[in-house]
């Protein structure tokens, strides 16, 4: 069961590394503060490359520290125009007229770029009730997973090296098994087999039943490089 709920994840959360000339359009469900990863095509005479940014109504304003050798950065209305000049990345925030505020890491894409990310505002979350929410320990479960540390309430077996997942450009095993009250998580090695190619794990695209959280040691994986992916589920 563990290996499918696994296997079902690494399927939907990994951006691949299809050679798309005209890059892709990806929405993506953001909240207030939330930090949402941005692969910008590197501007190249003659060649010039924009993606835009949608978001869920009218900028108010854009904070950046970007050197303008860079990074061009220009919007209108709720769409944010950016043209990566350098093989640069780091942050770039948004406000907008009703208060959201969304992180952007802007990154140099290796192959595939995003051409056009549209932003959807998340659902208010539910008042939570008087016992404890139902996300009650897993943060501080995804925070030992990534330290290495087991709390007095957790026990953890080592992966067998199972394989969750393998195509030609990346390979998933299984490293550690954490139980935890009621929740259960994951640490998955995750490789990148190219040698000339970097691959991309977006986060915002992970879906699975009982997902809690997720994370990842980095985002880009170099190539010939490993990364770790951190899964938390519910066991309900």
């Amino acid at each position: 069961m563990m290996n499918k709920i696994a296997l079902v994840t690494l399927l939907v959360g990994f951006v691949r590394q299809d050679n798309a000339k005209n890059g892709t359009t990806r929405e993506v469900t953001v909240r207030d503060g939330e930090t949402v990863t941005v692969r910008l095509a590197v501007a190249a005479n003659p060649k010039t490359v924009l993606t835009a940014v949608t978001f869920p109504e009218a900028i108010k304003s854009v904070i950046s520290a970007w050197d303008p050798k860079d990074l061009s950065v220009e919007h209108d209305a709720s769409k944010l125009f950016l043209k990566l000049l350098s093989k640069a990345e780091g942050h770039l925030d948004v406000l907008t007229v009703d208060g959201l505020h969304a992180r952007l890491y802007l990154l140099p894409a290796a192959a595939e770029f995003d051409s056009h990310v549209v932003l959807k505002r998340a659902p208010d979350r539910p008042e939570p009730k008087a016992s404890a929410p139902a996300s009650s320990g897993a943060l501080e479960l995804i925070k030992s997973m990534r330290l290495g540390e087991v709390s007095a309430d957790a026990t953890v077996h080592r992966g067998s090296g199972e394989l969750l997942f393998e195509d030609d450009r990346v390979r998933a095993t299984l490293l550690w098994v954490y139980d935890a009250g009621r929740f259960r998580g994951i640490v998955a090695g995750v490789a990148n087999r190219s040698d000339k190619d970097a691959a991309y794990v977006d986060l915002s695209r992970f879906q699975a039943e009982d997902l809690v959280l997720v994370g990842a040691r980095e985002t880009q994986i170099s190539p010939g490089k490993a990364t770790r992916l951190y899964l938390v589920f519910s066991k309900r």
